[in-house]
């Protein structure tokens, strides 16, 4: 295990910008000075994620995970303490203290920096194949489609010979394995022998966000099955957390909306038909990560699958996902089962743009398809009818908009909107306007406001440590977690270690991280002065004087023993001159 010194990690979260790296996975808004987002890690509608720039850490009211920038990677990217912090360290250019090398995150960085370099020279081979003459065909098929020139060198579109070793020796020639290769997804290892994973393919390069050429997409030119080839998962690509063309919506500024499609090719339809502002999943359905991707652009998307059965199918997968998220999806219906590429080469863009202006909301659409299972002029299967979609119905969250499509209902099918109603769970009651969370709910006593005030201080002050320094002790603290966090300060305070609390965290259990950050979180906690700090001190002496006096005189009355019973009561005696001294002290 590599080893940082906690001088570097305080050093690593004091340059890292937690706003600005946490707004690269979700949309933060600033309300009343405080940053929240709907959380990352549960599925939530209402935001209770809360990021603290000023004290270093987010932490979500709903889930309870929370903790600093480390942890946040850790928890997002699935990476080690170690790695981490090194991922870090890149983004904000601090250089590794010594002795800090991971042997596995090195190993690993750098296969992924092998993958990367391969990928990039098949792009430029492929791309190159596509004008030489072995590539007339693939050219030919490209331009048929009605793709552009411009359109082809915009998306890096190229073609895979009809050889079993073209690329494999071309890589080999640059000092590549054919274990790199095979790790990077670009041939096969099959029974000893060794071929290129594409053949005979009009080839797309899959491009991230940051223009890194992560896979491919091979589609062939006949009727050959698999219609579409598309690279294994590797170490630098993650088919569920990556949309394809995202590398060209990142230059478009203010969307409206984004269109999502099935395809690459749809996008690459769209794009040369003059509509850009679209991506595609990458061969699977899409997920909750891509749904978070889509928001950090957009809240309004056009679900544009092909319009058979399977894509029908996929739509309504596809709008839970994205209404979870906070997205508002809207469906462009295409007739008679094509898919977007095809619809464009008959009807053009003025057609395309026609079906999204006709484009149908989540409900209506939902709608459509219950109606489309029953035969309306039948009593029995009209009530059916009704009945799926009042189902449908208990789903949403707006009164309005529940009202809006009962009423519709009840226009459909004859049946009053207030039975409808009564089937989808009535009206809600006004949604009250949103309030961040507060950290804690209830009275606390004046014992529990001074000890959360003093460790309060103690996380973001801990040089504030050397003014408790014989004042109190842990035994002064009734929390078991307040003991054990001004415990640890103090500790390192007296060895003269005044910036250990991006360690605490890691120290504390789940439960007591929580209630740090919930504390540290509250919107009582302003900057107190050293006066009223005074005044806490003395409560938790106070406090400790109560119960020790308490206990003692429970002890007196049970005890038999004269000499011992003098003893005790002497102390009580003690006890109730130091309260005197102590209380008309300050």
């Amino acid at each position: 295990m590599p080893f940082f010194p906690e001088e570097w990690i305080q050093d690593l979260l004091s340059k890292v910008d937690l706003v600005d790296l946490i707004s690269g996975y979700v949309t933060l808004q600033n309300k009343s000075g405080r940053w929240w987002a709907c959380c990352p890690f549960h599925n939530e509608k209402t935001p209770s994620f809360s990021v603290n720039p000023e004290k270093g850490f987010y932490h979500c009211f709903g889930c309870g995970k929370g903790g600093n920038a480390i942890q946040f990677v850790m928890e997002q990217e699935k990476m080690t303490f170690p790695e981490a912090c090194q991922y870090l360290a890149e983004r904000v250019k601090l250089p590794l203290p010594e002795n800090s090398d991971d042997t596995g995150y090195e190993k690993r960085k750098q296969q992924r920096k092998r993958i990367l370099e391969m990928n990039k020279i098949a792009a430029r081979y492929f791309h190159q194949n596509l004008y030489s003459p072995d590539g007339k065909q693939a050219l030919d098929y490209l331009q048929g489609r009605g793709i552009t020139e411009r359109t082809i060198k915009t998306f890096g579109m190229g073609f895979a010979r009809n050889g079993w070793d073209h690329l494999m020796n071309l890589l080999a020639e640059n000092g590549y394995t054919k274990q790199e290769m095979q790790a990077a997804g670009l041939i096969k290892l099959t029974d000893g022998k060794s071929y290129d994973m594409f053949r005979n393919r009009a080839m797309i390069p899959i491009i991230n966000a940051f223009g890194d050429i992560i896979g491919f997409g091979g589609r062939v030119m006949d009727d050959g099955m698999p219609k579409y080839l598309n690279s294994p998962e590797t170490a630098v690509f993650n088919k569920s957390r990556n949309l394809y063309n995202l590398n060209l919506i990142r230059r478009q500024k203010n969307l409206s909306h984004l269109i999502l499609v099935e395809g690459y090719m749809d996008v690459i339809a769209l794009f040369s038909y003059g509509i850009p502002e679209c991506v595609a999943t990458l061969g699977t359905a899409l997920t909750q990560d891509q749904a978070r991707l889509i928001k950090r652009y957009t809240n309004h998307v056009y679900i544009s699958y092909d319009g058979d059965g399977a894509g029908q199918k996929a739509t309504l997968r596809a709008l839970g996902i994205l209404t979870q998220e906070g997205i508002e999806p809207r469906v462009v219906v295409i007739p008679d089962g094509q898919d977007p590429d095809e619809y464009l080469r008959k009807q053009g863009r003025n057609g395309y743009i026609q079906l999204m202006k006709t484009s149908l909301p989540e409900m209506d659409y939902r709608f459509r398809n219950v109606e489309a299972k029953y035969d309306l002029s039948d009593g029995y299967q009209k009530e059916k009818f009704a009945q799926e979609c009042a189902g449908i119905l208990k789903s949403v969250d707006s009164a309005v908009t529940k009202e809006k499509y009962a009423r519709k209902l009840s226009e459909i099918t004859g049946f009053s909107q207030a039975s409808i109603l009564q089937d989808a769970g009535g009206t809600q009651k006004e949604v009250p306007k949103w309030i961040p969370p507060k950290a804690e709910t209830g009275e606390r006593t004046a014992e529990e406001k001074a000890e959360v005030c003093l460790v309060r201080r103690l996380y973001v002050d801990p040089q504030f440590a050397l003014k408790l320094d014989g004042k109190l002790s842990e035994e002064d603290f009734q929390k078991p977690a307040n003991k054990k966090i001004f415990s640890y300060i103090m500790g390192k305070a007296k060895k003269g270690i005044f910036t250990a609390n991006s360690e605490l965290l890691s120290v504390l259990n789940e439960e007591e991280g929580v209630y740090l950050r919930k504390i540290l979180s509250a919107e009582d906690a302003q900057e107190q002065t050293d006066e009223f700090m005074k005044g806490c001190v003395k409560q938790l002496r106070i406090s400790r004087l109560v119960r020790q006096r308490k206990s003692l005189l429970a002890a007196c009355g049970t005890e038999t023993q004269p000499e011992r019973k003098r003893d005790i009561l002497q102390r009580i005696d003690e006890l109730g001159k130091e309260l005197h001294k102590l209380k008309n002290s300050f």
